[in-house]
């Protein structure tokens, strides 16, 4: 019985090596010019700048600044206190019993949805 031989069949792979070799010998210096890592660093700048995350902080930055003014803080807080009251009084009443709701729902003895199919 014939086994393949271990040599590479293509003609041309034995030199594998020395191409490799070659291509890491291979130097090829691309000239940037001056500018090219402040144009990178602006670019990232900008699109960090983009970010939904930095226009909220900006934002927050800028109300946390305008509340250390004493005119303004007295405002937010008369607004907020009278924000509060007024959906404090919109309460609702409170609903039946949690536990007396469900065991209507699972009792057995009670049906309120059989006469509903008759």
């Amino acid at each position: 019985m014939d086994f393949p031989s271990s040599q590479p069949s293509v003609p041309g792979q034995n030199h594998d090596a020395d191409f490799d070799a070659e291509l890491r010998s291979a130097k090829v210096e691309i000239p940037l010019h001056g500018s090219f890592q402040t144009d990178v660093w602006g670019r990232i700048a900008a699109a960090r700048e983009a970010t939904i995350a930095t226009r909220f902080t900006r934002w927050m930055e800028a109300f946390s600044n305008l509340l250390e003014r004493p005119l303004a803080a007295t405002t937010a807080l008369m607004v907020m206190t009278a924000g509060g009251v007024w959906l404090g009084s919109r309460a609702e009443e409170p609903g039946p019993d949690g536990k007396f709701a469900y065991v209507q729902s699972v009792s057995p003895f009670i049906q309120p949805h059989a006469t509903e199919h008759k």
